[in-house]
């Protein structure tokens, strides 16, 4: 890949006729003239260098590029353009897994999805950190201690906080309540007065809303922690808003479907994998999978989404999941490619046999994919700074690509030809790149130009 510079060269031009005016000047005097040519030329470039140097240094660089996230498995917007030229679910995912076969198998009942509460995988900028309030709508309430209910009571806003490893709950009608665990229960739920109008529930700074399951409050941290149990084939999967569910109103069923199953096989392998700081098989966002709860299933045209769940459904403890080998194997999806998915080892580090490189037009081609092409600005300043250099940086290219197309090698080069490398897995690229934009981030590390800006 080239970049475009606008180095400007200035040419030294020597009077023709000065041999004319001077025809009998001695043959000395035509050979030390000679001779210092080249020195007078060698001058003339040094008194031009300056100037040329500052041409050739922009302030800024703008990196031009194409697709969101990390490129491993399934682009979203790639199965949506599938599904519009008429692929169907178990299509997408044969092309986008190789060797794969979409089949039902068993499932846990329930799933502990945590929707508050300290970051389980130590992640930076993740988890919770102080008390916060549980309003529920619409209905009543009740709290249970183990088999015991210590406290009931209509529509109204609970405080949680914890002490000394109990969990706090402040009722409406001001009583506190202290254990080491309690559950929230709510109206129109199998736990909890079942034939009346279902209640809602929200958790202040979660991004979510309930109206499946129950809550389970414990303290973690001296922070407290929440997690929502409920069934995993239906109501765990029909609140993740990893895809819109308005794809179904253009002809983007099957995606929805692909995605039931690809998330349907996450969730089953997380469940092999409870974890006790957290109380939790998954976590809300996308460390996991972003689950929103009833905002997403009751949300503008989610009877689409809730549609792809079901006809993947076959019962609260089977459903169909993706297998490799005839097992359920764990499935990485993101929002769009650059053209091309990638291999695993060159995003992160294991080969995954099922996730291999292949051509993916459809990215791209799909409607409302905003980051079919994409721009970030780096400053001069935070160039030198990605480099790790103290000179000027002219231009920045990419030299070397992985089989997706993505960057894997950047080479910055000075006015006078000094040259500085970074290498590494698509990801880091990425990230370091992403770090010095002014935006802080880039969508992927898919960087069709880099060019003066």
């Amino acid at each position: 890949m080239t970049t475009r510079s606008g180095t400007d060269r200035t040419a030294l031009v020597l009077p023709t006729d000065e041999g004319r005016e001077r025809p009998r000047r001695s043959w000395r005097l035509r050979r030390w003239g000679r001779l210092l040519l080249p020195f007078v030329l060698a001058a003339a470039s040094l008194v031009a260098a300056p100037g040329t140097a500052s041409a050739a240094v922009p302030s800024k660089f703008i990196i031009e590029g194409s697709g969101y996230g990390h490129g491993v498995g399934m682009p979203q917007y790639g199965a949506y353009e599938m599904s519009r030229r008429g692929s169907s679910a178990t299509g997408i995912l044969a092309h986008y897994y190789r060797n794969t076969a979409a089949a039902v198998k068993s499932t846990d009942a329930l799933i502990d999805v945590q929707v508050y509460g300290p970051d389980p995988y130590n992640y930076a900028g993740y988890g919770d950190t102080a008390a916060t309030r549980v309003t529920v709508r619409d209905g009543g309430w009740r709290l249970r201690a183990g088999e015991q209910t210590v406290a009931s009571g209509p529509a109204g806003t609970l405080g949680v906080s914890t002490s000394k490893g109990d969990v706090v709950v402040r009722t409406p009608s001001g009583r506190t309540i202290r254990r080491e665990r309690m559950v929230l229960q709510w109206a129109g739920t199998p736990y909890f007065n079942p034939t009346a109008g279902p209640a809602t529930v929200t958790i202040d700074r979660a991004h979510g809303s309930y109206r499946y399951g129950r809550l389970v409050l414990s303290a973690s941290e001296g922070v407290p922690n929440i997690v929502n149990r409920l069934r995993l084939n239906t109501q765990y999967l029909y609140g993740l808003a990893e895809m819109p569910a308005s794809w179904g109103t253009a002809g983007g069923q099957q995606a929805l479907r692909a995605q039931a199953v690809v998330a349907r096989s996450y969730a089953v392998l997380k469940t092999a994998q409870w974890k006790a700081a957290c109380g939790c098989d998954v976590v809300d966002d996308v460390r996991d999978q972003q689950f929103s709860g009833w905002k997403h299933a009751s949300g503008f045209a989610s009877e689409y989404w809730r549609d792809a769940v079901d006809s993947t459904t076959t019962s609260l403890t089977s459903g169909s999941v993706l297998t490799y080998g005839g097992r359920p194997v764990a499935t990485h999806y993101y929002s769009s490619s650059g053209g091309r998915t990638a291999n695993t080892e060159d995003v992160w580090s294991s080969v995954v046999p099922y996730e291999r490189s292949v051509a993916d037009p459809y990215s791209k081609a799909a409607p409302g994919n905003t980051y079919a092409s994409w721009r970030r600005g780096i400053s001069q300043a935070r160039a030198q700074d990605l480099f790790g250099v103290s000179w000027q940086v002219a231009s920045i290219k990419v030299t070397q690509k992985y089989s997706s197309g993505q960057a894997r090698t950047l080479v910055a080069t000075s006015p006078s030809g000094v040259t500085k490398t970074i290498t590494g897995k698509a990801d880091q690229i990425r990230a370091k790149v992403g770090a010095k934009t002014n935006a802080g981030n880039v969508p992927s590390a898919w960087f069709e130009d880099i060019h003066p800006g």
